[in-house]
């Protein structure tokens, strides 16, 4: 009986299908390619450098994504094999290809065509995939020629030119600018001429718009101040370092726009950006606190750069007047007023305080106790300086905490950690305290609670020997 088992198990093994995993195959035959299963409607070919004209007729057939990460060169018959497929094709490292590879893939039916290996378009490409009807990504063409960028305007479906760092085509630029999506991260610098066509379309939107412009001129800046204003946009600004008065001015419009590198603004500039509906300012540090107080008196204009903060009304309102995409990481200092007005207003908005990584110091024990109240792990590694009362405070927190940047504690604090400690199930791990006085070590030694001091080194035999009578201490061996 075991000998029969054994040998209908080897018949099972030997007859069953063959699975592949397509993420790791370097080749692929025919017969495996009929016995890929799909995984979330996509099949991903992560290793395959070379497909077949009769392995891309069996992919064609199935009902899925198909992406060659690996594949450098298509010929023209596996390209024809692959235009009846019915969904988006992708080749981000084809690096050249044939104009009559590209005529075959121009038949694709799938709806998206993905071609980003491609460093450059050529006018004969160009005409070649001018009539395919879904969307053509092209995101790896720095430079479009101006024979091929006049022919890519005609075309009636979308076409993604993530890559180009040069535009010069007033036709191209009307095109892109009338899609239903602008994304042109790569592009430092436009005249004003394609600004102007660009942002001004005919065809325009109100889209997001992904811009790597580094300056702007004032006529293009004029230009997408009347877009805001005529259809609307959302200006996503992610290389833009400065925005000059008049430059905020013509800008100024009833649209949204974030700067991910703006790290100064004049008063203004200021208020001319304050007409905007929604700002995201994820680098703004300088920034005076009457400017400020005027942010204070709407909501929708979020500065995530803050690195100081002592501007009161400012932050009576910054968690009431802001969404949930707020960020304050890089706030380093908070005056003691401007910590218990954020307090308060956190408390009045029920939205708590979000997190503050980069705080180096804090008296505030209002401040203290709404962070300590919040759910997770409290994080503020960065806290150097902290009042024995507010450090009593923020132990309190039922979770993880991260107070890594006190490198001593003084016998005050030592006692207020004592005495918080009795009522905390976790264990407080302090990675940054070195050094301790005697003091503070017999105060220390007197808690009820678990404390780990990992980097502990500077500290008396006699004080070191105290704490270590408490099991709930744990010292450096």
């Amino acid at each position: 009986m075991p000998a029969l088992l054994f040998t209908s198990l080897l018949v099972t093994t030997a007859g069953a299908q063959e699975t592949v995993d397509p993420g790791r195959i370097t080749a692929l035959t025919v017969e495996q390619a009929r016995n890929l299963k799909p995984k979330r409607g996509s099949l991903r070919f992560e290793k395959l450098t070379e497909l077949t004209p009769a392995v891309a007729a069996i992919l064609a057939e199935q009902e899925a994504e198909l992406t060659f990460n690996a594949v450098t060169s298509l010929s023209a018959e596996s390209a024809k094999a692959l235009a009846g497929h019915k969904k988006s094709l992708s080749f981000p490292k084809l690096a050249g290809i044939a104009a009559d590879a590209a005529q075959a893939l121009a038949r694709h039916e799938g709806g998206s065509l993905t071609l980003n290996g491609l460093p450059t378009v050529s006018p004969e490409v160009a005409k070649a995939l001018v009539d395919y009807k879904g969307d053509l990504h092209l995101d790896g063409a720095k430079e479009v020629s101006a024979d091929a960028a006049a022919v890519l305007a005609g075309r009636k479906g979308a076409i993604h030119l993530g890559g180009l760092t040069s535009l010069t085509s007033i036709p191209l630029a009307q095109k892109l600018g009338g899609q239903n999506f602008m994304n042109l991260n790569a592009l430092a610098t436009v005249s004003d001429d394609v600004g102007r066509a660009l942002f001004m379309s005919p065809d325009a939107k109100n889209i997001e718009l992904y811009l790597g412009l580094k300056e702007l001129s004032l006529g293009t800046a004029k230009a997408m101040g009347e877009r805001g204003r005529t259809v609307g946009a959302h200006f996503h600004m992610n290389e833009l370092e400065s925005i000059p008065d008049e430059i905020a001015e013509a800008l100024s419009c009833k649209a949204a726009i974030r700067c991910s590198k703006v790290t100064m603004l004049s008063d203004r500039a200021a208020k001319a950006l304050n007409q905007f509906n929604h700002s995201h300012m994820y680098a703004l540090s300088d920034v005076s606190n009457e400017a400020l107080e005027m942010f204070s008196k709407r909501q929708g204009f979020m500065i995530h750069g803050l690195k100081k903060l002592d501007c009161v009304p400012f932050a009576s309102t910054v968690m009431s007047n802001n969404s949930s995409f707020l960020d304050l990481n890089q706030l380093a200092t908070i005056s003691d007023e401007a910590a218990d007005a954020l307090a308060k207003d956190a408390i009045r908005s029920n939205r708590g305080v979000v997190p503050l990584p980069a705080l180096k110091s804090l008296n505030s024990v209002a401040l203290a106790e709404v962070l300590a109240a919040q759910k997770g792990n409290l994080r503020l590694p960065k806290l150097e300086k902290v009042s024995d009362a507010a450090l009593g405070a923020l132990v309190a927190h039922k979770g993880p905490i991260d107070l890594s940047g006190l490198t001593t504690l003084q016998a005050p604090q030592a006692a207020a950690l004592a005495k918080a400690l009795a009522g905390r199930e976790e264990e407080l791990v302090l990675n940054g305290v070195q050094e301790l006085s005697d003091e503070a070590a017999r105060a220390l030694a007197e808690t009820k609670g678990r404390i780990s001091l990992p980097r502990l080194t500077k500290i008396s035999e006699a004080s070191a020997a105290a704490l270590r009578k408490n099991a709930g201490i744990s010292l450096p061996k």
